[in-house]
């Protein structure tokens, strides 16, 4: 879409500007794993990256390109990691979802401590998305990196490969789900109104993810029809200069093949 990633860098830098947040851009195409594997997997090396080069970052929070941060007034960290937002959004001893709603026969963990959790993610009608989480820096989550990124994960014929190869782990190992917090969708995924994949947004929902958009027509016009609703804040002169100027940091972070 025309220059969504100019919209996406005003977006994002605004609100880390605004709660105190650093924020990397990666260049996806610059982190290939070896022997071919598909790009999705880059989201892997890229989260290894992310954690070297932000040495101090408690949370890392990745989110796709297809998203719009819509309430800006809202802290990641009151509305979803605190003890309080955690208690108000996790899904306890619910059932799993999977592709088309269907149920899968598991369920998530009936309690939980804040202390344990590594790793957020939102439920919606078709399971899990990786689109848009949040990982703790943890030993937990140096082996999940490492696991995730299993040669034998990547060579299966997966519909939706990095998010398939998630889903397998927390069904199949109850050390992902007993550090793993599934959330209420609205609280960090809600969907525009056309996606039937999961809950629409609604006013005061934190953002608004365009996931499995594609190539449709609808992205552009359903794009800029959220754009124009998300919460209004004043962009940081900085930020405006940069965009103005061409100096943006859109891209900047590069991997090294074969990280």
């Amino acid at each position: 879409m025309p220059h969504i990633k100019e919209m996406v860098y005003e977006n994002r830098m605004t609100y880390a500007e605004k709660h105190g947040l650093e924020f990397m851009w990666a260049n996806m195409t610059s982190y290939n794993l070896p022997n071919g594997a598909p790009i999705y997997w880059n989201k892997i090396p890229i989260l290894k990256d992310a954690f070297a080069r932000f040495p101090d970052a408690e949370w890392v929070w990745w989110m796709d390109i297809d998203i719009i941060i819509m309430n800006m007034s809202l802290s990641i960290h009151d509305h979803v990691l605190s003890p309080e937002g955690m208690a108000r959004n996790i899904l306890l001893d619910h059932p799993m979802t999977g592709a088309g709603g269907g149920e899968t026969g598991f369920r998530t963990p009936a309690a939980y401590h804040p202390d344990d959790i590594n790793f957020v993610i939102s439920l919606d009608n078709w399971g899990m998305n990786v689109g848009n989480f949040l990982m703790r820096r943890s030993e937990w989550s140096d082996w999940l990196l490492d696991l995730w990124i299993e040669p034998l994960y990547i060579s299966q014929n997966w519909v939706f490969p990095e998010n398939d190869g998630w889903t397998h782990m927390w069904q199949y190992h109850e050390i992902v789900q007993n550090h793993t917090a599934c959330m209420d969708q609205r609280s960090m995924n809600s969907y525009p109104e056309y996606n039937f994949l999961g809950q629409h947004w609604q006013p005061g929902d934190h953002i608004v993810h365009f996931a499995g958009c594609g190539g449709d027509p609808i992205c552009e016009s359903a794009w800029a029809k959220y754009w124009n609703l998300r919460e209004e804040v004043d962009v940081p002169a900085s930020v405006k200069r940069k965009l103005d100027d061409g100096t943006a940091e859109i891209e900047a972070v590069q991997g090294n093949v074969g990280l």
